[in-house]
């Protein structure tokens, strides 16, 4: 889901891999890690969303039953959507 949202560095880490560049490959999985596991929850659709739409690639709008996260869990997905554009490999 994150490719949507990080398309370079999904296909640079691809590329940096089939190229067997392990050192790059493992700092640039380092930096997406933290974004990567906002994938592995029962709310992955919603903090995919999010995080698309702080990269302008679309919206937190979920179609129902589903509903946009709020409170807690979206204030830390959103700490670690700010700190992955913030530190974003250039």
């Amino acid at each position: 889901g994150l490719v949507n949202a990080f398309p370079v560095e999904s296909v640079q880490l691809f590329d940096l891999c089939m190229a067997g560049k392990w050192d790059e490959a493992d700092r640039l999985y380092k930096w997406f890690l933290p974004l990567l596991r906002l994938d592995t929850v029962p709310e992955f659709v919603h903090l995919i969303k999010l995080t698309q739409q702080f990269v302008d690639m679309g919206t937190e709008l979920v179609r129902p039953p589903r509903l946009e996260l709020s409170g807690p869990k979206r204030d830390a997905a959103v700490l670690v959507i700010q700190e992955g554009i913030r530190t974003r490999p250039s």
